[in-house]
């Protein structure tokens, strides 16, 4: 079995970051028990899999080279 990893896009600032599983639900955790829900700080799910495969979808859509992804 994997460990899933996540690829999300914080919308207030553009930035992509790569989270694994734990940190993935922690911060929805987080998203969801916040008083006044805030659209602009929600993270953007862009992909998830395995490491080689989200790190390849990274480089792809970031001007990676496409002949590399598999």
């Amino acid at each position: 079995m994997y460990e899933p990893y996540y690829l999300c896009r914080l919308p207030r600032t553009g930035v992509v970051i790569l989270l694994k599983e734990g940190d993935y639900k922690y911060l929805r955790n987080h998203e969801r028990t916040l008083r006044v829900p805030d659209p602009d700080a929600e993270a953007i799910l862009l992909t998830k899999g395995r490491k080689h495969e989200v790190v390849a979808y990274y480089n792809l859509i970031n001007g990676g080279n496409i002949t590399n992804v598999s």
